[in-house]
């Protein structure tokens, strides 16, 4: 037998190998057929791209030991904290009929309490770095944040200082960082809080030779816990960019929240559980944690509210099943913004549902990504909504990064997941749903304040959109299935 055919014969039963590896260990079947097509169609260097980007070869190991840190974190957190979701259920009124399974989903699914609490919307960088600055200056106990992207500018220098002064006081302080977008601060911000005595850790920690198979998962959270009273969530990172009193050459429009209340607790069990698969110190939920009984500053807008986290450790796609649930329920509005729009089949089919069904869907979205890549993919779904009745707006002042969704102005979204695979399935994400009418109207008012700086799709100007265009489109849609 030649040499020829012996390698000829070794090449097909690395092929048949890869192949099955991928129908077997990935999770969706468009990122499937994807890798399936790219083996075949591009000989040994499609199975060098699959083994090198498309393996996380720690994830099921990880899995395992992150999702024991969430089951014994959960475990305490029951045993400290008293479930009130039936009575609130049963007595407040802010919730209308047909969201009360909403609320039953959430808590059997995730152990989501729900609890009534005080919100504030912090619109853009403006609002968030001002009030998060004043919170963490006024802390008196511990502090514990969780970021996806901290950078070494103003804005992140300025919350440096102030951590470096709580510490200095005495404060317990523990942070964990994205190893990735924020490595800019790995030898600068970091290394001065941990000389401080703050400790902060990776998430996932990268070595240069485990980069392509660790980037499959982020740590893509913004969560600040204050002496157990305040919380913050939603899209803000620490960076200049975010901050239009700082001139970065784009105007960035976002949006966070700031709550007190028995909420400020479940946002702080979903942290522990991140903490303890992160770094050796093991904490579990305790009274120490819990507010001390002072009087928190009073916040414009009470609601009960829900925490829902997403992560590879989670049994179900916890975000996507939540969005979904939501988008299902609705009876009248449905207003959603969000900058990365990949959305699978069952989110495009509920909001096409949803709009064919008498409900007012609106979709606000970027004119222009941050990533080309994703603003041409998610073009691809455009006619199908339009079709649908779906409205949607491109944001044009500049770049809209707002994750947001409220519908029927009683039930409210904030938080930190963009609606994709990646948010869905891959990434560290996390969520407050909020029911009653005054942070949703707020919301609502919001969302219609940006639909003025906005253009709206024409259906029939876009149904004769260019051939070329609509191929770039949907060339950009096959590729988004790797990433």
């Amino acid at each position: 037998m030649s040499i020829e055919i012996i390698l000829i014969l070794c090449y097909l039963a690395i092929l048949v190998f890869t192949i099955v590896r991928i129908l077997l260990d990935t999770a969706t079947s468009s990122k499937s057929l994807a890798y399936v097509l790219l083996v075949l169609a591009v000989p040994v260097l499609g199975i060098i791209f699959y083994f090198s980007f498309g393996v996380n070869y720690r994830h099921r190991h990880y899995n395992l030991e992150a999702n024991s840190a969430h089951t014994e974190v959960t475990r305490s957190y029951k045993d400290t904290i008293s479930d009130t979701t039936d009575s609130w259920i049963q007595s407040d009124t802010e919730i209308p009929h047909h969201f009360q399974s909403l609320v039953a989903f959430h808590r059997q699914s995730m152990d989501a309490y729900l609890s009534k609490n005080s919100f504030q919307l912090l619109i853009n960088g403006e609002d968030k770095f001002p009030n998060v600055l004043k919170t963490l200056s006024g802390a008196r106990r511990f502090i514990h944040m969780e970021y996806y992207a901290w950078e070494n500018d103003v804005r992140g220098n300025q919350i440096k200082e102030v951590l470096v002064q709580k510490a200095k006081e005495g404060l317990k302080i523990r942070i964990l960082y994205d190893d990735y977008a924020s490595m800019g601060i790995r030898k600068n911000i970091v290394k001065e809080l941990q000389e401080a005595g703050v400790q902060i850790h990776p998430k996932i920690k990268l070595k240069l030779r485990q980069l392509a198979n660790r980037l499959n998962h982020r740590d893509h959270r913004k969560v600040i816990i204050v002496d157990g009273e305040y919380g913050f969530i939603g899209g803000i990172n620490i960076s200049d960019r975010y901050d239009n009193t700082i001139d970065t050459q784009l105007y960035w429009r976002d949006t966070h929240m700031k709550f007190t209340g028995p909420l400020v607790h479940d946002l702080q069990r979903h942290f522990l559980a991140s903490w303890n698969s992160a770094q050796p110190e093991k904490l579990l939920f305790s009274d120490a944690l819990i507010a001390s009984g002072g009087s928190p500053e009073s916040l414009p807008f009470s609601g009960l509210g829900q925490i829902v986290p997403g992560g590879p450790y989670y049994s179900f796609s916890n975000i996507m099943l939540s969005y979904l649930k939501i988008f299902n329920l609705a009876r009248e509005t449905l207003y959603i913004t969000n900058p990365y729009f990949i959305p699978s089949s069952s989110i495009l089919n509920a909001l096409k549902q949803a709009a064919m069904s008498g409900v007012d869907v609106r979709l606000l979205l970027p004119d222009t990504s941050d990533s080309w890549l994703v603003g041409a993919a998610s073009r691809f779904y455009f006619q199908e909504l339009l079709d649908a009745g779906v409205r949607i707006f491109l944001y044009t002042k500049g770049f809209i990064h707002a994750k947001t969704v409220v519908a029927d102005s009683s039930v409210s979204v904030v938080g930190t997941a963009n609606m994709d695979i990646r948010s869905f399935d891959l990434n560290f994400e996390i969520m407050s749903v909020v029911y009653g009418d005054g942070l949703g109207k707020k919301l609502e008012a919001v969302f219609f304040e940006d639909l003025k700086l906005s253009e709206e799709i024409d259906a029939n100007f876009w149904k004769h959109q260019p051939i070329y265009r609509k191929l770039t489109y949907a060339t950009a849609r096959l590729v988004s299935s790797f990433l």
